[in-house]
């Protein structure tokens, strides 16, 4: 192969890799379109919830069960949250990987420096 050829598709490839993993920001609305990819989701939290075991939810885009995004604090980090229902009606950026659980986005925050209060 031309060797010109072979670097001009090498700097294609390469600068294809660094587009496609530039981190997305979104709505809570539009989270499920990226699923799978590092991203911030900026919206309102409309309920917050610590569950018994000490895991805490974050709901974006409504009220559970009916919410579009969830920040999932598991217990092992929610002691990191001084006063998680701060969040609550606020608009917030939450980044991190966007997974689905339960058939829907969430993301999982183990940092405090993951949630940004907008």
């Amino acid at each position: 192969m031309n060797p010109k050829i072979f670097l001009a598709l090498l700097l294609a490839g390469v600068a294809a890799l660094v587009v496609a993993q530039r981190p997305v920001t979104c709505t809570a609305a539009e989270a499920a379109k990226y699923v799978g990819q590092i991203a911030t989701v900026t919206d309102k939290v409309d309920g917050v919830h610590q569950s018994g075991r000490g895991n805490v939810f974050l709901n974006l885009g409504g009220k559970n069960p009916n919410q579009i995004v969830t920040a999932f604090i598991p217990a092992a980090s929610a002691g990191d949250f001084s006063n998680p229902q701060q969040y609550e009606g606020k608009t917030v950026a939450v980044s991190g990987k966007i997974t689905l659980s339960h058939g829907k986005p969430e993301i999982i925050v183990t940092n405090v420096s993951q949630i940004i209060i907008r």
